[in-house]
């Protein structure tokens, strides 16, 4: 009587990265040997899945023939979360314009199938000149990926802005008229104002004098630019009229 020979099939562990192929399925023989030039036929299989788990390996079409008592031993494939970086880029804007579109690239791996990103960046609150971190937000991956995140700054410049003085003239001896400006450059934003006033160079004679700047100050979140003018004295006009005069002949003039 021949019996049928016993052969122990044991599944190799597999892992892989979601998004990448299956790696080969393989088995080695734990128990038993193959006698003369026999050999095995087919292949193993695995339960379905592309997401990140454990699937068990299963022995699939692996067989031998009818002189054979085959036993298998199965083994999972891991699927492991697929890792990807992505780095906000750095954002600037002036003062008081409203934030630009906070973006990131990826810098380190990449999607696999027809996935995709969701949710968006957000940064640090503040309006003022300054540099505000621009943080991860809502922006995610499903469970499959391991996200990491790179952060940036979102820098808020001075809002330039150009004054220029009036030019202004007075008739020596006068008070000084008021010392105005106009904005030739730039706007104020929101409730923001100008504080301190235009001074000019000392002096009360006839000439010019150079108007300056003075007090005039707006906050540190402006970049503020004087134009100069010019406070001119006139020369006051001033008549005489001479008194009329009589005398006697002869005598002295009055």
């Amino acid at each position: 009587t021949i019996t049928a020979r016993p052969v122990t099939v044991t599944a190799d562990a597999k892992s892989k990265i979601y998004g990448n192929a299956d790696p080969a399925l393989t088995y080695k023989v734990t128990s038993g040997s193959l006698a003369f030039s026999d050999a095995f036929i087919g292949a193993l299989s695995r339960a379905p899945g592309e997401d990140v788990g454990s699937y068990a390996i299963q022995q699939g079409t692996v067989a031998l023939g009818s002189n054979y008592t085959l036993t298998y031993v199965g083994a999972d494939l891991t699927i492991g979360a697929r890792p990807i970086t992505i780095t906000a880029d750095a954002k600037s804007k002036v003062y008081g314009d409203a934030d630009p579109a906070l973006t990131y690239q990826i810098t380190s791996g990449s999607l696999a199938y027809s996935d995709a990103f969701t949710g968006a960046l957000s940064r640090v609150a503040g309006d003022a000149v300054g540099t505000y971190a621009i943080q991860q937000g809502s922006v995610a991956l499903s469970s499959n990926y391991t996200l990491s995140y790179v952060g940036a700054n979102l820098t808020i410049l001075q809002r330039p802005i150009t004054v220029t003085a009036d030019a202004q003239s007075k008739v020596y001896g006068d008070n000084d008229p008021a010392l105005t400006y106009q904005v030739t450059s730039g706007n104020l934003v929101g409730s923001d104002a100008f504080a301190g006033t235009l001074s000019r160079d000392p002096g009360e004679i006839v000439g010019s004098y150079n108007i300056t700047q003075g007090t005039l100050a707006l906050s540190s979140n402006y970049a503020l630019t004087f134009v100069s003018a010019q406070l001119t004295i006139s020369a006051r006009p001033i008549t005489v009229t001479a008194d009329p005069k009589t005398k006697i002949l002869n005598a002295p003039d009055p």
